[in-house]
């Protein structure tokens, strides 16, 4: 049988990847002009790359272009709530479907996403606990069979990530977060649908206080 072929990263790959991140993580700061000369400079990369990698961060809602040129977009409370309401919507479907065909081989996946997160964030690394997230809420996706919903998660993962970088770099989120995951990965090992939701439901709706909270500071 043919084994799928790793496409590799393109410098444009990367240089999205690392202009992403630090709009996420608030090394671009909301409201901040993107000079094309200076991320070259700090890229190493064509002024033709910076732009392409600029359209595609517009694409995402992460940046806005106006006559004076592009920056980094401000994320607005309505824009938060919405966020916030749509992930409520389909993690909780996605944490029914895995509650409702829970094996111990999910259980033990999740944990072990779960024990990096901790981790990472006990180490005060934020970025790295990121990375585990994303893949933390794929395997729920791609378990609960919700590819499509996945697929549509992933459009807001760059606003989701500057969310979560927000609020996981607080020490109340850095410790509640992970706790509430693990009511989450508990009542999906008991097949607790109904439980498992709820505390989706809690899990989101905290974080959607706390993040709203922290982009009116």
């Amino acid at each position: 049988m043919l084994e799928k072929v790793e496409k590799p990263k393109t410098l444009k790959d990367t240089a999205l990847e690392q202009l992403r991140l630090a709009i996420m993580i608030g090394q671009l700061a909301p409201g901040q002009r993107l000079v094309e000369r200076t991320i070259c400079e700090q890229l190493g990369v064509s002024r033709t790359v910076v732009r392409e990698c600029i359209r595609h961060l517009e694409s995402e809602h992460l940046v806005t272009f106006s006559a004076g040129g592009s920056s980094v977009a401000v994320l607005e409370s309505d824009e938060i709530r919405q966020i916030y309401h749509l992930r409520a919507m389909l993690e909780s479907e996605a944490v029914r479907h895995c509650a409702e065909q829970a094996s111990p081989e999910l259980v033990e996946l999740l944990q072990e996403g779960l024990i990096q997160i901790r981790d990472n964030l006990h180490a005060g690394d934020v970025v790295e606990a990121l990375a585990h997230s994303y893949a933390f809420y794929e395997r729920l996706f791609v378990t609960a069979g919700m590819t499509v919903a996945w697929e549509l998660t992933e459009r807001l993962n760059g606003r989701i990530g500057r969310l979560r970088f927000m609020t996981l770099s607080t020490k109340e989120r850095s410790v509640k977060g992970p706790n509430n995951l693990q009511e989450i990965v508990n009542n999906i090992a008991k097949g607790d649908s109904k439980a498992a939701v709820k505390a989706c439901r809690k899990h989101i709706d905290e974080a959607c206080r706390m993040g709203l909270h922290l982009n009116q500071q």
